[in-house]
């Protein structure tokens, strides 16, 4: 039986990490500003970063809740459909992907530990061994590490994503996941039913 493969990024797609952002800012005294650019390093001063990287480092990461309600739902039918394959594929700083699938679990997503990828290495080289038929990410270099290797890519772009609009003419976008699976045919809303 042939499926139809879907891979997900986490961060600023399914989870939402403006509170650690925010927690960043705080613990530097500063008051919060907009990731307007991919490397936080030409944005953000010194004393911002390191507190993102220690946040990025802490179980705060594990804990961030899902952007929006629905989308544990909606993952959930979609892992229950038996001509489905989905694939949850992330690259965060420690590699602990024990961590990542609790983190899904916990959010109601009711994942496999095969279906996590949270391994060292380019993403889009990880997305290349897994074949999807369709790759949802806000990540700039994700993207156009998708786009040079042929994988299908949708991008989640929106006003909390400042970081990806300059891609915006070059690929297909949407704000949110659950608006990109129901434009995309994905998923049927049960109002649209």
């Amino acid at each position: 039986m042939a499926y139809f493969r879907i891979s997900f990024d986490l961060d600023d797609v399914i989870f939402n990490l403006k509170p650690l952002v925010k927690e960043a800012f705080k613990r530097a005294g500063q008051p919060y500003k907009k990731q307007t650019s991919w490397d936080i390093a030409s944005i953000y001063d010194e004393s911002v970063c390191n507190h993102l990287i220690d946040l990025w480092s802490d179980d705060m990461l594990y804990n961030m809740p899902v952007l929006d309600k629905r989308i544990p739902y909606i993952l959930n039918s979609l892992i229950a459909n038996k001509e489905m394959e989905i694939f949850f594929v992330t690259e965060r700083r420690l590699k602990q992907p024990e961590k990542t699938f609790r983190q899904l679990r916990n959010a109601g997503i009711n994942c496999s530990f095969s279906q996590v990828y949270d391994m060292p290495g380019l993403k889009s080289d990880i997305l290349r061994e897994i074949k999807p038929d369709l790759h949802f990410d806000d990540s700039p270099f994700v993207i156009k590490g998708c786009m040079e290797k042929d994988v299908p890519i949708v991008m989640i772009s929106n006003d909390s994503t400042l970081y990806n609009h300059h891609l915006r003419p070059y690929v297909e976008y949407y704000a949110n996941l659950r608006t990109a699976l129901i434009k995309k045919g994905i998923y049927v809303s049960q109002k649209s039913l």
